[in-house]
């Protein structure tokens, strides 16, 4: 199978190890495709990321379609405009917040998010409520970095794991999704110090679409119908 992985920013050096890291769990036989968009936010930390970003990620979502791969997923822990992204193909398209949620639910009663800023935490809790999961979050916890800031893991890996141990001991979460990018050592790391399963949203996306295009599945027209064209003025 074929499938497209859209980072939904407009920096291209984020693809480097994010690519290695589908690669590194992707099933035998999965070829994978990374773009990031040509045009949009340089990175999705806000609601008016998502929005400015979206129009493009449409764009490539069609693209996708158009040269028949078999799957899409959006690399992300935010779900920029999910409505709108089911709607546009009828491919499998998966989205890394909303994956990651779907496997939290299935290895403990309560998951916390990791995330970096508190405007992505504010978001993601929306998203999280209205997916009707809100009972089943423990928290949103923000390191307060921004995603273009993450390159120095030594630092970023104790401060995310503080987080986390929090999150755990004081909010009570079974399981962990870890919303940073690029982030499969530190994600290892966190998951043995604290003995709790840790989920990459990127990676519970692209298992999710496997899944999805081995089993024939794909979301369901009667939930989000394609919509007619529409001149746009």
């Amino acid at each position: 199978m074929k499938i497209k992985i859209i980072l939904p920013n407009s920096s291209p050096e984020l693809i480097k190890d994010r690519i290695n890291e589908r690669k590194a769990i992707a099933g035998k036989g999965t070829k994978i495709d990374m773009i990031c968009l040509p045009k949009g936010p340089v990175s999705v930390e806000n609601a008016t990321d998502e929005a400015r970003a979206i129009p493009h990620i449409l764009d490539e979502i069609k693209r996708a379609e158009q040269e028949r791969y078999d799957a899409v997923t959006i690399d992300c822990a935010m779900d920029p405009f999910p409505r709108a992204i089911k709607e546009a193909v009828k491919i499998p398209v998966v989205i890394g917040g909303e994956a990651s949620r779907l496997l939290a639910t299935a290895l403990g009663d309560k998951f916390s998010v990791v995330t970096m800023l508190p405007s992505a935490a504010e978001v993601i809790r929306h998203n999280v409520e209205a997916s009707g999961m809100g009972s089943r979050l423990a928290s949103v916890r923000a390191i307060d970095i921004p995603v273009l800031e993450l390159a120095d893991h030594a630092k970023v890996k104790e401060i995310i794991l503080k987080e986390a141990r929090i999150a755990v001991e004081e909010d009570g979460a079974h399981v962990i999704i870890l919303g940073c990018a690029g982030m499969s050592q530190i994600l290892t790391y966190v998951q043995e110090k604290l003995q709790v399963p840790v989920i990459d949203p990127g990676g519970a996306a692209l298992k999710i679409a496997e899944t999805l295009v081995s089993m024939g599945l794909a979301q369901s027209k009667r939930c989000f119908p394609t919509p007619p064209s529409k001149e746009i003025k």
